[in-house]
C-alpha cells in the first residue's frame, strides 16, 4: 500500500493507530511499543483485552466500509495470557512470542486467542469461539491451543492460508450473523410494550389516588372486559325529505381492567339508512361514532387525555434514561434481543446523546418513515435519528 500511495497510506495508518490506542486506554491497557504498523500492548485483565480486541476490529471494519476503500486497511490480532519479563519500557518472554505468532496466523480483520485466554473468558464474554486445534508455532516447543473469536455472532475467521497446520485442518465454523433490522424493529416493539405497561400502571395508581387522570381508550380498551350498565331507547331522525333515516343509540358501559381499574364511558352508535332511490340506499353505514369518559355516578362527561399519550411520553423517558444512564446504551427490548447503542468510535452513549437520539425519532417517522427505511442502504444500518445523534446500533456481544 505504501508503494502505491505513500502519503495516503501513512495518513490512514495514523488514524488507525490513534483509534487502536484509544480503545486500549479505554480498556485499561498499556501500549508497550509501536513498530511500523504493529503494536504491542499489555492488560491487567484478560477479559478487558479480548473485549478491546473485538471493539477495535468492529470499529475498523465499520470505518473501512464507510470509506468504501477498494483496499481496506485490516489488522490481525493475537492474544495470549502468560508471564512476561520487563526491561525498561519493553516486555519479553514466551508469553509475548505466542501472542505474536497467533497474530501472524490470523486472517486480516481476525482475532486468535490461546487456550489460556479462552479458559479465562469463555464464561465471561458472550462471544463465539471455534477451536482450531493445537498448533505448532515458530520457536515454541509445545503446541498451542488456538481459538478463533467470532465477534458480533458473525462467522468465525479461519487461520490465514489454507491447508493443515500442526496436524489439524484449520476450518471455520459458519455462524450466520443475525439480521440487524428485524432485531431493531423487534426491540422497538418490546420497548413500546414496556412503556405502555408503565403508563398503564401509573394511570391505575393515579386513578386510585385522585380519580381518572387518563381515559383508557384504544388500544388499551382491547384488554378490558366490558358490560352495559344502561341503554337509552333509540332516537330516530328523518332527513332529506324522508329518504334518509338516522337512528342514534346511547348507552353507558363499564370497562374493567383485570380488577385493577374501572372506567365508565358513554357510547353513541349511529345508523343511517337510505329509504328512497338507489343513490339514497347507498348512503348506509353502521358504526360507533363517539365514546366519552363519564363520571360513574353523575354520568357527567369528563375531559381527560387518552392514555396512549402517556404511553408515548413513557416510551421517550424509558429510552432516554435506559440508554443514557440505567442500561449503558441498551433498553429492555435491546437487552432481550442482544443489541446496544454506541457512539461511532465505540464509546458509551451519554445521557444527552441518548436524549437527542430518541427525540430525533420524531424526525425519522415524520419524514413519512424515510428516516427509518434509510437504514436499508446506510453502511452501519443507521436510521436518521442515529445519524443525527452520531450513534449506531450493533450486537451487544
Amino acid at each position: 500500500m505504501m508503494g502505491r500511495d505513500e502519503h495516503g497510506t501513512l495518513v490512514r495508518l495514523k488514524e488507525c493507530r490513534e483509534l487502536i490506542q484509544a480503545f486500549i486506554e479505554r480498556h485499561h491497557g498499556r501500549v508497550v511499543s509501536w513498530s511500523g504498523d504493529a503494536v504491542l500492548a499489555d492488560f491487567s485483565s484478560v477479559v478487558e483485552s479480548v473485549q478491546c480486541a473485538v471493539e477495535i476490529q468492529r470499529e475498523l471494519k465499520a470505518q473501512n466500509e464507510s470509506r468504501g476503500d477498494k483496499e481496506p486497511m485490516d489488522f490481525r490480532i493475537g492474544i495470549n495470557l502468560g508471564d512476561v519479563m520487563i526491561d525498561d519500557h519493553d516486555i519479553f518472554g514466551e508469553g509475548v512470542n505466542i501472542a505474536s505468532r497467533l497474530q501472524s496466523l490470523a486472517q486480516p480483520g481476525g482475532i486468535l486467542i490461546s487456550g489460556s485466554v479462552h479458559d479465562q473468558v469463555k464464561n465471561k464474554l458472550a462471544l463465539g469461539f471455534s477451536f482450531l486445534g493445537h498448533q505448532q508455532v515458530k520457536n515454541i516447543s509445545e503446541q498451542v491451543a488456538v481459538f478463533v473469536v467470532a465477534p458480533d455472532g458473525g462467522p468465525t475467521l479461519a487461520v490465514a492460508g489454507a491447508g493443515t497446520i500442526g496436524g489439524r485442518v484449520a476450518s471455520a465454523v459458519a455462524a450466520k450473523a443475525p439480521a440487524l433490522l428485524p432485531l431493531r424493529f423487534g426491540a422497538a416493539v418490546l420497548d413500546g410494550l414496556v412503556a405502555a405497561a408503565l403508563a398503564f400502571a401509573a394511570a391505575v395508581v393515579l386513578q386510585g389516588a385522585v380519580g381518572p387522570v387518563f381515559a383508557f381508550n384504544a388500544p388499551f380498551a382491547l384488554l378490558a372486559s366490558e358490560r352495559t350498565l344502561s341503554s337509552d331507547l333509540p332516537s330516530t331522525e328523518i332527513e332529506d325529505g324522508g329518504r334518509v333515516v338516522r337512528t342514534t343509540t346511547r348507552s353507558i358501559i363499564q370497562r374493567d381492567y383485570f380488577g385493577a381499574a374501572q372506567q365508565t364511558f358513554r357510547r353513541t352508535d349511529v345508523e343511517v339508512k337510505g329509504t328512497g332511490s338507489e343513490a339514497a340506499n347507498a348512503r348506509r353505514f353502521t358504526g360507533e361514532s363517539r365514546e366519552a369518559l363519564v363520571d360513574p355516578k353523575s354520568q357527567r362527561e369528563l375531559v381527560r387525555p387518552p392514555l396512549w399519550t402517556a404511553a408515548l411520553a413513557a416510551y421517550f423517558l424509558l429510552m432516554i434514561f435506559a440508554e443514557g444512564w440505567l442500561m449503558r446504551g441498551s433498553s429492555p427490548g435491546k437487552a432481550v434481543l442482544g443489541l446496544r447503542v454506541s457512539r461511532l468510535r465505540g464509546e458509551r452513549v451519554g445521557f444527552s446523546q441518548a436524549a437527542l437520539r430518541n427525540l430525533a425519532k420524531i424526525a425519522s417517522v415524520g419524514t413519512v418513515f424515510f428516516g427509518v427505511v434509510m437504514a436499508l442502504w446506510s453502511k452501519r444500518r443507521q436510521m436518521l435519528h442515529d445519524v443525527l445523534a452520531g450513534c449506531y446500533v450493533h450486537d451487544a456481544k
